[in-house]
């Protein structure tokens, strides 16, 4: 896990890279190095890249919120579900439309700390504050 700041300026983004195991309809896992980004210019959002062996990488862009809740509790709709495992410290995450889908696990304390790392970065409840809204105002002044 580590953070990084720009030109002296506070911290500003935080990355974590490990690896999930992806869980294939005929039984199979492969594990997939996967980086996760968190940047204070876009504070509602986690990036997640998956490193996939073919060398074609795969971003899903997902809530923080709706991550972290996956760590305490089954969340999300649609293409993006997670739950944690009840036996064990592994995070549940179904990414993509069914049948289709692609189910994932991680470790579930580990994403928890990284989560912890980008909250004092940008404290939950504040991301609002921390947009960007000219690009929208300038829409509606059209």
């Amino acid at each position: 896990m580590e953070t990084t700041s720009r030109s002296g300026s506070a911290r500003r983004d935080a990355r974590w890279s490990t690896f999930a195991r992806q869980y294939l309809p005929h039984g199979a896992a492969l594990t997939i190095p996967v980086t996760f980004s968190y940047r204070r210019s876009d504070p509602l959002c986690v990036h997640a890249v998956f490193h996939c062996p073919q060398g074609n990488d795969v971003t899903w862009i997902l809530g923080r919120e709706v991550l972290a809740a996956a760590t305490r509790t089954l969340t999300g709709s649609s293409d993006i579900i997670g739950w944690p495992d009840p036996v064990d410290s592994r995070l549940w995450l179904r990414l993509g439309p069914s049948p289709d889908h692609a189910l994932l696990s991680l470790d579930r304390e580990q994403l928890t700390a990284w989560l912890q790392i980008t909250y004092t970065l940008i404290p939950p409840g504040t991301e609002e504050d921390h947009l960007d809204w000219t690009p929208i105002h300038q829409l509606l002044a059209c």
